[in-house]
């Protein structure tokens, strides 16, 4: 259970971290709806371009 438990902490952090340190999600500095907008769509917007590219490579 510990095991599980610790891997999905870790794809939740991936989820979070790799948008961030790549620039395209900058980390909203109050709780407005501007900046968590621009959160959530530079995360979507990251992992859709990611989708698309692995899907491209493949297909």
């Amino acid at each position: 259970m510990r095991i599980g438990t610790m891997i999905i902490l870790v794809v939740i952090a991936l989820f979070l971290l790799l948008p961030i340190l790549s620039g395209r999600a900058p980390i909203p500095e109050g709780i407005g709806a501007r900046e968590v907008g621009l959160f959530i769509g530079g995360l979507l917007g990251y992992w859709l371009d990611t989708f698309r590219t692995i899907f491209s490579v493949l297909g």
